[in-house]
């Protein structure tokens, strides 16, 4: 019997608890493709912490964030070994490329023939260098395609791809619930990881002195980063300031309680496929953005506002209603759009309907 196995033979165990795009990614193509053929899902042992033990392909081991950088690749590798060993020939594997040079050596090294292997890429920094161009080329033969956000990252991996956005939303034939524009507690937030090249610190600024609700949650490592934010939070308390670990379920609700996100991507974020922009307007809620590539869909499918300098940006002009259900009305339009994403996936794997 065909299997779907969306993999992440990496499987970050931080402190106990599943964090980032990995695990969101694998409940994604979980609820798209379940109802069509047997989906599941390729962890370690942290994985059963948020899945059903009888949607998981467990593998052997977690890399331990904060252990041994050795160690963890040696993880990484028996995970791949595990994988390719335990499938047949009629499995689709769709490998999620967390630690991507170590996963090509693992293909390199223990990948059979008839493995069907797909990898998921956002973005060229798994060959951005002439030795993980090289170690790529090891792997690439045994690699039957790749899925990715835009052509020119498909292009860039010398393999047939797929151009799907980074989540599908899987109920786009389902109305879209979301929380009235006056019943938003905040006008403005900043949810997820904080980094400088998020651009968090600017936005911070920016609205410090216009009295619109600010809210900013995420963790980060970075201890003056986190300081900076700190002072301007004590000094303005149209504010809010966490600096933690978000829960996927407090992530969600801040998303659902913002009339806006920001998303003030700099740096190497002005190039690179974002969830989080895709988990917004999943929310119903639009995005406002620095215009970038990573975000120049917002403009195309009118589901938010681009600045080109957030320190122009003037708030008042969007903090309308009227604005703000036009951009909602046109975040339904996106979603519909969705099915065709899930088919195009559909038909790149060859999957072929099992469950009726």
């Amino acid at each position: 019997m065909e299997r779907v196995i969306i993999a992440d033979v990496k499987s970050n165990n931080n402190k106990g608890r599943c964090t980032g795009h990995y695990f969101a990614l694998a409940q994604n193509y979980l609820n798209l493709y379940r109802n069509i053929c047997p989906v599941l899902i390729g962890g370690g042992p942290i994985y059963k912490t948020n899945f059903r033990k009888k949607d998981l392909f467990m593998l052997p081991y977690d890399s331990i964030s904060g252990k041994n950088n050795i160690h963890n690749k040696w993880r990484v590798l028996m995970n791949c070994r595990y994988l390719f060993n335990k499938t047949s020939p009629e499995d689709i594997i769709i490998l999620q490329m967390a630690g991507a040079v170590t996963t090509f050596i693992g293909i390199t090294l223990f990948a059979k023939k008839w493995n069907n292997i797909y990898c998921i890429q956002y973005s060229e920094e798994s060959i951005s260098s002439p030795i993980k161009r090289w170690i790529y080329k090891l792997a690439r033969k045994k690699i039957k395609g790749t899925i990715c956000p835009n052509s020119r990252i498909g292009q860039a991996y010398a393999r047939p791809y797929c151009e799907v956005p980074d989540y599908i939303y899987p109920y786009y034939d389902q109305p879209l619930i979301h929380t009235a524009y006056n019943e938003k507690k905040y006008d403005f937030s900043i949810i997820g990881s904080i980094w400088p090249d998020k651009g968090v610190l600017e936005a911070a600024e920016r609205l410090a002195h216009t009295g619109h609700r600010l809210l900013i949650a995420g963790n980060t490592h970075d201890t003056s980063y986190a300081n900076a934010l700190r002072q301007i939070a004590q000094k303005h308390n149209n504010i809010e300031l966490y600096i933690e670990f978000i829960s996927d379920d407090d992530y969600y609700r801040y998303i659902q309680q913002s009339r806006y996100c920001i998303l003030n991507y700099q740096g190497v974020y002005t190039d690179r496929s974002s969830g989080v922009v895709l988990d917004t307007l999943f929310n119903g809620t639009p995005v406002i953005g620095h215009r970038c590539n990573a975000l120049k869909f917002i403009e195309e499918e009118q589901v938010g506002y681009l600045y080109d300098d957030i320190y122009h940006f003037c708030p008042d002009e969007i903090l309308n209603e009227v604005i703000h259900n036009q951009y909602t009305a046109h975040i339904k339009t996106y979603l519909s759009k969705q099915k065709e994403y899930k088919e195009r996936v559909i038909l790149f794997l060859n999957i072929k309907k099992q469950i009726s």
